[in-house]
């Protein structure tokens, strides 16, 4: 009976020690390493072995057999907790190998879980029949091999573990399996800086083979002594370097800009024992920052070089001007640079001018162009026509002005020809910004796709940042191209049916939006004389406004009409939805300017000012009304 009993240490235990092992496997280990949880899986185990040990047996008696001596199970109530607690271990334990095995994406994974599901079935099935329902049934010439059995499921743990790396408790079965598949380079070195190990992105960057750099020194591919020194010295210092750029040499002596990353590694007594490098290729990125450069020296030359005065002021001081406005009155650059505006106004106009500039830029709505005199540097002065705008210069607000000298004929033709250039110059801007442009979004988004899990959650969120602002610009320089165009193209006036024009654009946004619910009411046979393309512009950007701001309302209505006033038709878009406060309506045609934000609405500030460019080209004026949460519609006329 002794030898009955010393087994139970095991037979008892085993289901305990499955589930536990089973749990770690498919990863349960956060609940599995808890202290109250492995005593809970443990109690049933000790009270099986206490009774087996003490009178209350599961097994009660050996008796010699034809093979030899085997057990006499006892027909106990202790027998039956056992059953159950054997039992419904061993099925829970399967339970999480059948659903860890199907929901696992590896393969690697899938493969072990299905061994590990499979091979308890022959056990408990044979171990079962010999050792429970033969002796029960009497039948004697067939030996009990349950322990024969459980060899065998522990042989398939051990093929899985062997065979698969049995990654869910560790991963170094596939580190070489991921170095070898990342895209960034990795070296290791040892503590003399010698290269004991790179993965095969090596080959991609340096045209090297990892065979051909084992056991070289680091300084073998580093550019320059200087980069190598530079590196030592800091990771003596911190242990840990993070973006730093460097050059390394290729095979074929190509100079490759990367960023690298680099940490000491320590053994198990905590002593320096090597480093770890991984290098990023930046070399498309350099390309960009290059063709970024060079497009901002381009623009500050076509400023710097432009037929009229440019200059930026802040708080009523010049912080920028180009060489012509310098010249113009009779000044260096230096000496008109941190100039009060006031110093360079006709005393009789200065009071006018200043209180103008201060209203404007805390955002009232002044005239953008007029005519003023100019003060010059030995007291003379000039008229001048002036273009106003504001702008955000160093993150503040500030405005941006253009002038002209017209003080004779000669000089209002060569306004003429400045403003074509400075339209031109716009154009010019906005066009040559797109191409700089895709890449930055076009890089961002392959960081975000390939490069994401390289990055931090700080990382990332930097990332994304860059990618929306990119494409929030690119958005803002389609409109300045499409509004400068407008500003330019030659009429072709013909008679325009705006009310087919209205349905047809209603229905092109009701087929990107089919589940919206919008009444829409259209006057019939509307008729107007003017530029088909240009008052089709026009009309979408009214409708696709209208579209936009009643997406909140469930009961949307968009309406399109005319009516007859003493100097003649009025036409009118109206809607029911969110509407703004009629304070801020002459905000609305200006450029850029919006009166909701991008997280509610969508868009660039271009559209309406656009609309307006087409209605003041056609002859025509552009108003609107509005109240909150009521509606709003917009009104213009065109002529006859």
């Amino acid at each position: 009976m002794l030898w009955l009993n010393i087994p139970a240490l095991g037979w008892c235990t085993f289901p305990s020690f499955i589930l536990l092992f089973y749990m770690e496997f498919t990863g349960h280990s956060k609940i599995s390493r808890r202290p109250l949880f492995t005593i809970l899986c443990f109690l049933p185990a000790v009270l099986c072995v206490y009774w087996q040990w003490s009178g209350n047996k599961i097994f009660s008696d050996v008796i010699r057999d034809s093979y030899g001596w085997t057990q006499v199970i006892a027909n106990t109530p202790q027998l039956i907790f056992f059953t159950a607690y054997y039992v419904s271990f061993i099925s829970i334990s399967i339970y999480l190998a059948y659903d860890y095995w199907k929901k696992a994406n590896i393969k690697r994974q899938k493969e072990a879980a299905k061994l590990f599901f499979i091979t308890p079935f022959p056990t408990i099935v044979l171990g079962t029949l010999t050792d429970v329902i033969f002796p029960t049934l009497g039948i004697t010439f067939v030996p009990p091999l349950a322990i024969v059995f459980i060899l065998i499921w522990a042989g398939g743990f051990a093929y899985a573990i062997l065979k698969y790396n049995f990654i869910a408790l560790t991963p170094k079965g596939t580190a070489d399996e991921i170095l070898a598949t990342m895209n960034d380079v990795i070296f290791l070195l040892d503590s003399n800086n010698n290269i004991t190990f790179v993965n095969d992105a090596v080959f991609r960057l340096l045209n090297y083979t990892p065979r051909e750099l084992q056991g070289k020194p680091f300084g073998f591919i580093a550019a320059s002594y200087e980069d190598k020194k530079e590196i030592s010295e800091e990771l003596a210092e911190s242990g840990t370097i993070s973006n730093r750029e460097i050059y390394l040499k290729g095979k074929d002596g190509e100079l490759i800009p990367v960023l690298i990353s680099a940490s000491v590694v320590k053994d198990q007594f905590d002593e320096p024992s090597g480093l770890i490098i991984s290098a990023k290729d930046i070399r498309q990125l350099k390309l960009t920052e290059r063709n970024l450069r060079e497009s901002e020296e381009k623009y500050r030359n076509l400023v710097e070089h432009a037929l009229i005065g440019i200059g930026i002021h802040q708080n009523l001081i010049l912080v920028y001007a180009n060489q012509k406005f310098a010249s113009m009155l009779g000044y260096s650059l230096e000496e008109i640079l941190d100039k009060p505006i006031e110093d360079i106004i006709h005393p009789e106009e200065r009071a006018l001018i200043l209180e103008r500039a201060e209203r404007r830029q805390k955002g009232s709505n002044e005239p953008e162009t007029y005519e003023m005199r100019f003060l010059k540097s030995d007291g003379s002065y000039f008229y001048a026509l002036i273009s106003n705008v504001l702008i955000e210069y160093e993150g503040k607000v500030a405005t941006l002005f253009n002038i002209a000298d017209i003080t004779d004929t000669k000089s209002r033709i060569e306004l003429e020809q400045a403003n074509k250039e400075l339209e031109s110059f716009s154009y010019t801007v906005s066009h040559d910004l797109k191409a700089p442009l895709r890449s930055i979004i076009g890089f961002s988004r392959i960081l975000l796709e390939d490069y994401n899990d390289s990055l931090d959650e700080r990382g990332q969120d930097y990332l994304k940042r860059i990618f929306t602002s990119a494409r929030h610009m690119q958005e803002l320089i389609d409109g300045l191209l499409k509004l400068s165009k407008i500003g330019r193209a030659e009429l072709y006036i013909g008679q325009v049916n705006l009310s087919k024009m209205c349905m047809d654009i209603l229905q092109d946004l009701k087929t990107l939006e089919p589940a919206r619910k919008v009444e829409t009411v259209i006057a019939e046979n509307v008729t107007v004389f003017g530029d088909r393309n240009l008052l089709r512009a026009a009309m979408e950007n009214l409708l696709q406004n209208a579209w936009k701001f009643t997406s909140k309302n469930l009961r949307a209505k968009i309406e399109f009409g005319v009516e007859n006033s003493e100097k003649g038709c009025v036409y009118f878009v109206r809607d029911n939805g969110i509407g703004f406060d009629m304070a801020y309506a002459e905000k609305l045609f200006k450029p850029f300017q919006r009166l909701h934000s991008e997280s509610e609405f969508s868009g660039t500030g271009i559209g309406l000012a656009t609309v307006q460019r087409i209605i003041q080209r056609h002859g025509g004026k552009i108003w609107v009304e509005s109240e909150e949460n009521v509606g709003t519609t917009f009104y213009f006329t065109l002529p006859s």
